[in-house]
């Protein structure tokens, strides 16, 4: 007698463990879903260059400017540790915003990372750091068409020169970056790099966003 209801507790004990588990996880679904929405209402994930796994709990999003000298610092000192122990690991997603404000050729190096993205995501992140090895004195008007075809030339094998032309000072392309500049716009976006760790301000040295997101690791 003891041993049948024992039996029976044991088995109450399962199902109400499996039930627990299952409105744990209906609840986290929940909570990363909405987590996503509010991302893709504010910052158009679906839209944006990136760089990770799409399930990584973590997104992280950068305005930049490819003529601003302290994002070219950003590429080189944060943006490598960020992907060692982040990114690589599929904790965080990374997607790259245009906020181009410093100078008309700025417009120009947004509608190229575009057009770049528009046929290969894994080119942009190529080209990426390219401009920024290329960068000269944020006065100068440096980002020229002839500088952007030898990138695609030389560093692209996987992006279509001929295509890239066209797409270039497509409106195709200009609206890209009028709608990543409005998008800065309405987030009152000050300057470059502007981070923002899952939907929030951060500040862009590696040791804020090391805790910002260990934080939201933890939830």
């Amino acid at each position: 007698m003891y041993m049948k209801s024992s039996n029976k507790l044991m088995a109450l004990g399962i199902v109400f463990s499996i039930a627990v588990l299952i409105v744990i996880g209906t609840i986290a679904y929940s909570i990363i879903n909405d987590k996503k929405d509010k991302g893709n209402e504010m910052f158009a994930y679906s839209t944006q260059q990136s760089l990770g796994k799409d399930d990584a709990p973590v997104k992280v999003v950068e305005f930049g400017d490819f003529k601003c000298p302290a994002c070219r610092t950003w590429d080189v000192t944060v943006l490598p540790r960020l992907k060692e122990e982040y990114i690589d690991k599929g904790k965080v997603q990374l997607y790259f915003i245009n906020f181009p404000f410093i100078g008309k050729d700025s417009d120009l190096g947004a509608a190229a990372g575009e057009a770049i993205y528009k046929q290969d995501q894994d080119s942009f992140w190529i080209f990426y750091d390219e401009i920024y090895q290329s960068q000269k004195k944020d006065t100068e008007k440096w980002i020229t068409e002839e500088l952007l075809l030898n990138i695609v030339k030389e560093k692209l094998p996987k992006v279509d020169v001929e295509q890239f032309k066209k797409d270039l000072h497509s409106k195709e392309m200009k609206e890209k970056v009028r709608k990543d500049s409005d998008r800065a716009q309405k987030l009152k976006v000050q300057g470059a790099p502007s981070v923002y760790i899952n939907g929030n301000l951060a500040n862009p040295d590696f040791d804020s966003m090391k805790k910002a997101i260990d934080k939201e690791l933890k939830k």
